[in-house]
């Protein structure tokens, strides 16, 4: 028997999951310890490819910061997309 659940159903959890994490914790993580930011908002494969190159051959101190920023605010505002629309 299939569902007939649909793969937005998955993106809605996981911005869920992220509007749950604390921003400041995320940027200060970012600036200190990279690829554990990028795991503690869920981006594992940004982790290791960002601690395998490096940080970003040393631009990461800029880049990443900005980036977790952005993946937080992102699901922050679908997430609010999605109650207003309900």
């Amino acid at each position: 028997m299939a569902t007939n659940r649909s793969p937005a159903d998955d993106d809605s959890r996981q911005a869920q999951a992220l509007t749950e994490k604390s921003t400041p914790v995320a940027i200060l993580l970012a600036f200190v310890l990279s690829p554990v930011a990028y795991y503690y908002v869920g981006r594992t494969k940004l982790a290791v490819i960002n601690f395998l190159t490096l940080n970003y051959l040393l631009l990461g101190v800029v880049i990443v910061p900005l980036h977790v920023y952005k993946i937080i605010s992102d699901a922050e505002a679908e997430r609010g997309d999605q109650t207003t629309v309900r």
